[in-house]
């Protein structure tokens, strides 16, 4: 366990407090272990006081949103942190859970290649998107938001499910490959612009829709059932999706980047 015991003034990496890394450590050398911190490095024990023996469940007490790249990489284990935490949630993981008790900063989840992530408050922009010279955003994994969302949630996102039970910003699955994104609450402006495949679920119809988006209709998706079902085995989290069904008004687009993408409003 990882309580902080002053709030940094500089964002810090904790790119090395992950499960792959502590294991087999004593509480001596983990203390030891040398953070970035600004243009600095400091070692643990100048952040937080150290406790506990358990490497594969780690817990950060009072984060801040100073606290960066928690959980990157890592392949397996649980982490989980009450209060803020900064940018660079789980960036690359591959395995494992996260689950964040407050509020997320930006780029949670970039290239993330599986595990979960859980953020019981609201997260920055750039959810599962990738970064400036990706090839492609998260490949795989489930990241859920109980709050609202950023802009470009889901910008070039190769595969994988983000679940947001609130509101998303602007341009939500933007250049999306392929998974798909469940937003609850509403979206903002350009939902979908230049999607190539994937589907984007939405509770209501978002603000605008860019023309290159063609309607289809009333229609009734069995696979939503399916998939809503599966959901709901996943957590109390997801009881919301018990009371949803197939119905809804299907759009095809983005017809500028070869229509082979899909928003789905539900009815």
């Amino acid at each position: 366990m990882f309580a902080l015991t002053a709030r940094p003034l500089q964002s810090v990496d904790l790119s090395p407090l992950i499960p792959d890394q502590l294991a087999g450590k004593s509480i001596a050398k983990i203390k030891a272990i040398e953070l970035h911190c600004g243009n600095r490095s400091i070692a643990v024990e100048q952040l937080f006081k150290v406790s506990g023996n358990d490497s594969e469940n780690i817990s950060f007490l009072r984060s801040s949103n100073q606290l960066n790249f928690i959980g990157s990489e890592m392949s397996y284990g649980h982490i989980e942190i009450r209060g803020a935490v900064g940018d660079f949630l789980g960036k690359r993981m591959k395995g494992g859970r996260i689950h964040v008790h407050g509020n997320a900063g930006n780029w949670v989840g970039n290239g993330m290649a599986e595990g979960k992530i859980e953020i019981t408050g609201d997260a920055g922009d750039f959810i599962g998107a990738a970064r400036p010279g990706d090839q492609h955003g998260m490949s795989n994994g489930i990241i859920c938001v109980s709050g609202n969302a950023g802009d470009r949630t889901g910008d070039r996102m190769r595969r994988g499910i983000i679940i947001i039970h609130g509101n998303a910003g602007d341009y939500c699955g933007s250049r999306l490959l392929a998974g798909t994104i469940i937003v609850l609450g509403i979206a903002g402006k350009l939902t979908g612009y230049g999607m190539k495949r994937g589907t984007i679920i939405l509770g209501r119809r978002p603000k605008s829709i860019a023309v290159t988006f063609n309607t289809c209709g009333q229609l009734k998706m069995e696979f939503l059932r399916l998939l809503f079902r599966q959901l709901t085995h996943m957590g109390r989290q997801f009881k919301a999706f018990n009371e949803l069904g197939p119905e809804v008004e299907r759009l095809a687009g983005d017809f500028a980047c070869g229509g082979k993408g899909e928003i789905l409003v539900l009815q």
